[in-house]
C-alpha cells in the first residue's frame, strides 16, 4: 500500500498485506501484516535478555531493544 515506509533491514514475510510503517530490524506477517519479531541484519531471530540486548549468532553483532525500537551498538 502506498504510503508505507520500510525500515532498514525489516523483514516482511511472503504474501503479507504491509498498511502502516515497518521499523527498522521488525519481523512482520499476515493480512493485514503484524509485528512477530525482531532480526538481525543477517536474517536470524533476535531474543532479547531482560536488559534488552540480544547477539546474532552469525555476526556476532549487538543489537538493544529500548521503547519499541531496535538499534544495533557493535
Amino acid at each position: 500500500i502506498c504510503g508505507a515506509t520500510l525500515g532498514e533491514f525489516c523483514f516482511v514475510g511472503a504474501g503479507s498485506v504491509v498498511n502502516k510503517d515497518v521499523k527498522a530490524y521488525s519481523l512482520v506477517t499476515g493480512n493485514p501484516a503484524r509485528h512477530i519479531g525482531w532480526m538481525s541484519e543477517y536474517g536470524h531471530r533476535l531474543e532479547f535478555d531482560a536488559e534488552g540486548k540480544a547477539t546474532c549468532p552469525e555476526s556476532n553483532q549487538q543489537y538493544e531493544l529500548k521503547e519499541g525500537t531496535v538499534k544495533r551498538i557493535l
